[in-house]
C-alpha cells in the first residue's frame, strides 16, 4: 500500500468538483464533511478623481453622503461597483469585510474646519469607524478611513458619510477610493 502523500505527481488527482470549478475559485471546507468552491476573498473598488473640478457638498452641518460620480475599478468579485459612491457585495456567504476609504478634500470657509467621515453600512451608521481631518480653504489633505465589519451578507452596501464640524464652508472631494475586501476565516 503507498500513501497518498507518496504518489508522484502524475497518480495525484483533483479535488472532487475541481473540473467544473469556475476559474479563480478555491474549495472551501463546511465543517460537515462537504466542500464547496468559492472565492476567497470576494472585492471591489470604486474611484473618483478631478483635481480641476472637485465635487462640491454644500456645508454639510450634519452627516450627509460623500456622493462624488465614481468609476468602477474593473476588478469586482462577487461586487457591483456603483457610480453612485457605492459598494454592494453579491455573494451568498456572509463573510467579514475590511473597508477602506481614501479622501483627497478641502473646505471653503477659509479658517480651519474639523471635517468628520464616517462609514454606513444599509443607511445605518458603523459606531466605532468616525475619523476626522482639519482642513482650510486651498489645503487640500487626505484621510484614509479604515474599519472592519462582521457578517457582510448578501446585498449589503457600504458608504461614506461626512460633515463639516465648524460653522459654515462646503466640502471639496478632489480624490476618492472605496474599496471593500472579503475575508473568509
Amino acid at each position: 500500500m503507498v500513501a497518498h502523500a507518496s504518489l508522484p505527481n502524475a497518480d495525484l488527482h483533483e479535488c472532487k468538483g475541481a473540473s467544473a470549478a469556475t476559474v479563480g475559485k478555491t474549495i472551501v471546507a463546511s465543517g460537515s464533511g462537504t466542500a464547496t468552491f468559492k472565492y476567497a476573498n470576494p472585492h471591489g473598488g470604486i474611484y473618483f478623481s478631478n483635481i480641476a473640478t472637485p465635487r462640491t457638498i454644500t456645508y454639510p452641518s450634519v452627516y450627509t453622503k460623500c456622493d462624488p460620480t465614481t468609476t468602477a475599478s474593473g476588478l469586482a468579485v462577487e461586487y457591483t461597483e456603483a457610480t453612485t459612491a457605492k459598494l454592494t457585495y453579491t455573494g451568498t456567504d456572509s463573510v467579514d469585510t475590511r473597508i477602506i476609504a481614501n479622501i483627497c478634500l478641502d473646505q471653503a470657509a477659509g479658517a480651519d474646519r474639523d471635517i468628520y467621515f464616517k462609514f454606513y453600512v444599509n443607511g445605518v451608521a458603523i459606531t466605532g469607524s468616525e475619523t476626522a481631518t482639519t482642513t482650510q480653504s486651498g489645503k487640500k489633505v487626505n484621510i484614509q478611513v479604515t474599519y472592519d465589519i462582521a457578517n457582510f451578507a448578501t446585498n449589503d452596501y457600504v458608504e461614506v458619510y461626512l460633515k463639516n464640524n465648524g460653522a459654515s464652508g462646503d466640502v471639496n472631494i478632489y480624490s476618492f477610493y472605496l474599496t471593500a475586501l472579503g475575508l473568509r476565516g
